[in-house]
């Protein structure tokens, strides 16, 4: 029985094996099934092409107008089919060449079989299953892409005509992509290729403005896939895992649509889109946008360097230069559509390490090659500001980087308008976080030896300070606490320093006293500091400092303390309180008999310089011995007050000053600090400032050898010796006319020597 069942099943092999090709053709398509197995009917179509007993196109077109609805219920068999299907696609592919009219003419009809089984078979293959799904349109969407890249790259004229259909075949592929993924719990492997599959398709159809629906919904299909699957991981794991290949190819073909667009609206010459069309163009752009947001918003933690790169360059869209003038306001239109979605892609990103490290190698880079980065920089700023997030350290150190590079140069502090855009973007960034890490880093860079960096810093505090104060947020506690603050800060200066960081201290300190409307502390050395920087602001405060000046200059001074009072009072006063006191030059000649007053001569001529031609006048006429010794010209304000004196019209004043010469390198530093006109610059050279300028001086100062000072280590000792023998010897003959503190002083030397001799045995004579 068996053995009967075996020869029976044996004689129908052999009858169906010995149908051929033809044959198979002519058969009825609900007959097919139940005559010739699929596998069958396979290895017929695989002879015949073998033995060239059929064409190609032939046996692709019988799959598709019967074969495949016959066997539609058998969808086991199908994964193997359309791998068939495929291969003999691309030998088919192969012979389509400009010139083969009858290669070209096969291909049209393949794709018109193909639109027809699409249309038939979408419901039926929903029904089949995800697999099936995917397998067919591998197959189906190869058609597409053929067809596009034949018409396109190898300008097949013939195919051009026909791109309608290949793209309703497409646009049926993407609604049995999106409806089988709506079903999908489980991340299947061949979701990569398809995804590049459709990548390769939108390339082609960005290219032509009447595919721009097709375009765009590809792009749509693409992201659904992406963010349904995404659901299925967990994308913030901190594993240290890249995006999925398959999120990864989308992303990158996501970011350059909008690059290439972008390219496009702005070509130097007349750009490829029509006028009319740009901002239809760019709302295309906008929508390829909110797709790259809803990706990156599926919780991406941890993306490659290449993602990166092509994120950043998107985010960098503010440096777009226009470059052609045909009546649309490029600037605008992107200010409308692109910028905004561009911000909150920055909102998505800026808290996350990976983008952080890259965004700072980036920036690095771009200072070697000069290309501006300030819009990113600040729209980074911007997105930390609007984020209700709080800021994490590492982004602390991301936006300190940032304001480095900034002001790596000048060229943003010379310029006004970017400037005060900075100001703003970092004092809200202050206001509107309370990060105390960011607070501190500003406080830390008053003290900076970059003048400029230290000039920001005392900008972006004080901006900070008043919106604080603009919205009431200053309380009485916080206010004292920062008086007290600014108070130490400036007490660790030296009594007179001339240190730049100073004057922002001050200036801290002075906002600080007017806030909390301090009352002025009565004058002493200890508060002197306090009251140089806020001042006395009533009449009474300065006629109680001026009696006390006009007691100093009657009494003789006995002590340290008495000298510095006398500058302090100078310096507190204005010029007008000063100028017409009786004896103050008689006594300030008197101090400065010693040659050791300094100090005395800068302060007395910084106010001489307010003086009138007359005053001034009266000193040149009386201040001979202290103009003419070599010691002068180490003192700023004498010699600036001989170069003012020199340049006033005043004919007398003019040639008494002239007597004096002032030193040449002195000379050309008081030149170039003299107040120029500067002719305003026309609108169209504007665009030449120079990126790499930088503060510096025309001319730079070169201190006379004498003024140098030296290291003791590099001194011999013998030359100490010798230097300590011949001061003594000068002490000794002004011994009877040293005051108290300098006896003190005389004291501590004698001891350090003391010292010395007792480490060391002196033999006896």
């Amino acid at each position: 029985m068996e053995s009967a069942i075996v020869m029976e099943q044996e004689e129908e092999q052999e009858v169906q094996v010995s149908i051929t090709f033809g044959e198979l053709q002519f058969f009825d398509c609900d007959d097919i099934s139940t005559c010739v197995p699929i596998q069958s009917a396979l290895k017929i179509c695989r002879s015949s092409l073998e033995d060239l007993s059929a064409k190609t196109v032939d046996v692709l077109s019988l799959w598709l107008r019967k074969l495949l609805r016959a066997y539609i219920s058998e969808a086991d068999c199908y994964i193997d089919i359309f791998k068939c299907l495929y291969e003999w696609f691309q030998r088919l592919k192969s012979d389509v060449t400009a010139e083969s009219d009858g290669a070209c003419s096969d291909f049209i009809t393949l794709i018109a079989d193909a639109l027809s089984f699409a249309e038939w078979a979408k419901q039926k293959l929903l029904t089949a299953g995800e697999r099936l799904v995917h397998t067919a349109s591998f197959f189906l969407l190869g058609i597409v892409y053929s067809c596009l890249q034949l018409s396109n790259e190898q300008n097949v004229e013939a195919l051009k005509q026909h791109e309608p259909l290949a793209i309703e075949l497409h646009l049926i592929v993407l609604y049995l992509l999106k409806e089988i993924t709506s079903t999908s719990n489980k991340i299947h492997p061949r979701i990569t290729p398809l995804l590049r599959q459709l990548v390769d398709i939108a390339d082609f159809l960005s290219v032509n403005m009447t595919h721009l629906h097709a375009f765009v919904k590809t792009g749509k299909t693409m992201t659904n896939i992406c963010t349904h699957y995404a659901k299925c991981i967990d994308l913030s794991q901190d594993d240290g895992t890249t995006m999925p290949d398959w999120l990864e190819e989308t992303v990158m073909h996501l970011c350059d649509t909008v690059l290439t667009h972008l390219e496009t609206v702005c070509k130097e010459d007349t750009p490829s889109v029509p006028v009319d069309k740009i901002e239809e163009y760019l709302k295309v752009t906008q929508v390829y946008l909110i797709m790259l947001h809803k990706l990156l918003g599926c919780g991406v933690k941890h993306m490659d360097t290449d993602v990166l790169d092509d994120i950043v360059q998107v985010l960098s869209l503010g440096e777009i230069k226009r470059k052609h003038d045909l009546g649309q306001d490029l600037h605008q239109l992107i200010a409308k559509y692109v910028r905004p979605i561009t911000l909150q892609i920055f909102e998505l990103l800026y808290q996350l390490e990976d983008f952080q490290k890259y965004l700072i190698g980036w920036l690095s880079k771009r200072e070697q090659v000069d290309v501006d980065c300030f819009e990113l920089c600040l729209d980074y700023i911007t997105a930390t500001i609007t984020d209700r997030a709080e800021i994490s350290q590492p982004t602390c150190k991301t936006l300190q980087k940032i304001f480095e590079y900034l002001f790596k140069d000048a060229c943003h502090f010379t310029n006004a308008a970017r400037y005060n855009r900075i100001l703003d973007a970092f004092g809200t960034l202050l206001h509107v976080t309370c990060s105390a890490s960011l607070i501190n880093y500003f406080c830390t860079g008053l003290f900076e030896e970059d003048i400029i960096k230290s000039q920001v810093c005392s900008d972006v505090l004080t901006l900070c300070f008043r919106l604080e104060e603009a919205n009431h947020s200053w309380s009485k506690p916080d206010v004292v606490k920062a008086t007290s603050y600014w108070i130490k800060c400036n007490n660790s200066y030296a009594m007179f320093s001339q240190n730049l960081s100073q004057l922002h201290i001050q200036r801290m300190l002075k906002y600080f006293h007017r806030l909390g409307n301090n009352e002025m502390p009565i004058f002493s050395m200890r508060s002197y500091r306090y009251l140089h920087c806020v001042s006395p602001r009533t009449e009474q405060q300065k006629r109680i400092l001026l009696l006390r000046l006009q007691r100093l200059i009657k009494e003789p001074l006995s002590d340290i303390q008495q000298y510095y009072e006398f500058l302090a009072l100078m310096e507190l006063l204005p010029s007008a309180e000063i100028e017409g006191l009786p004896h103050l030059w008689s006594k300030v000649k008197e101090m400065m008999v010693g040659d050791k007053c300094k100090h005395l001569a800068n302060t007395y001529f910084k106010l001489a310089l307010q003086f009138s031609p007359a005053t001034k006048l009266r000193i040149l006429q009386t201040a001979e011995p202290f103009l003419s010794k070599p010691e002068a010209n180490s003192c700023w304000y004498m010699q600036k007050f001989l170069h003012a004196c020199k340049r006033n019209a005043d004919p007398q004043l003019k040639s008494l000053a002239e007597q004096h010469a002032i030193d040449k390198d002195l000379l050309s530093l008081l030149d170039a600090l003299q107040p120029v006109s500067v002719s305003k610059p026309s609108p169209n050279k504007l665009h030449n400032v120079n990126y790499k300028l930088s503060c510096r001086r025309q001319h730079m100062h070169q201190c006379n050898l004498t003024s140098l000072k030296r290291k003791r280590s590099h001194i011999e000792k013998k030359e100490l010796m010798q230097q300590l023998e011949q001061n003594s010897q000068q002490l000794l003959q002004c011994s009877t006319e040293l005051d108290a503190s300098e006896i003190v002083q005389l004291r501590c030397i004698f001891e350090r020597l003391k010292n010395i001799l007792s480490q060391h045995e002196i033999p006896n004579k």
